[in-house]
């Protein structure tokens, strides 16, 4: 399972990552600077973009290992923000429908074990014309890409992190909510969208 996974790596999961910050973490920076409201971050991991929300915005974050949220309360601590921490799935979010009106996802569907169970969550707990942001990875739509890149990738990142980044989120997306804009970055590995849930 995935939490255990996550659990055991906590503590040196931001050394394995450091190599994608310089690309990633601008990209976080500009995925969580929309988030406005009472804001959810759906698997907040260790925190790294706590420091990039606006302030002013009423963050809750869940994450489903325990590890992860610790170290993420540290930081937040640490930057001086008010987060509500809780460990929880993203399929089963503890939240009431209609409840928040952002609900950001920052790399996270390459791994949620049920990934159509989750974007239902997302959509129960935000508000009607409420904002969901996805950063994601996603298959590329070039076999090239796909084939000689995320294949491998997988291979390596499946057994780790329980990581699948051949996952086709961008779509998934769209099953469930009204697209505003989707940028798509480093060949299309990488997908920012920006949607919203129908007013009615």
């Amino acid at each position: 399972m995935y939490r255990e996974k996550y659990d055991r790596i906590a503590g040196f999961y931001e050394l394995l990552e450091k190599p994608l910050d310089r690309y990633f973490n601008p990209l976080r920076e500009r995925a969580v600077s929309l988030a406005q409201g009472r804001t959810l971050e759906v698997g907040i991991g260790t925190g790294k973009t706590l420091a990039y929300y606006p302030r002013g915005v009423e963050l809750y974050a869940v994450d489903g290992s325990a590890r992860m949220i610790e170290i993420a309360r540290k930081r937040a601590e640490e930057l001086g923000l008010k987060v509500e921490f809780t460990v929880a799935e993203a399929e089963d979010l503890p939240f009431p429908e209609n409840y928040f009106d952002t609900v950001v996802s920052s790399f996270v569907f390459c791994t949620v074990p049920n990934p159509r169970r989750a974007m239902r969550e997302i959509q129960r707990v935000l508000k009607p014309g409420g904002r969901a942001i996805f950063l994601e990875h996603t298959r590329s739509g070039n076999w090239l890409i796909d084939y000689l890149f995320l294949l491998p990738l997988k291979a390596f990142l499946k057994p780790l992190l329980d990581d699948d980044p051949l996952r086709e989120t961008h779509r998934l997306v769209r099953e469930f909510f009204e697209v505003e804009r989707e940028e798509i970055y480093y060949r299309g590995i990488v997908r920012l969208m920006v949607a919203r849930k129908p007013a009615v």
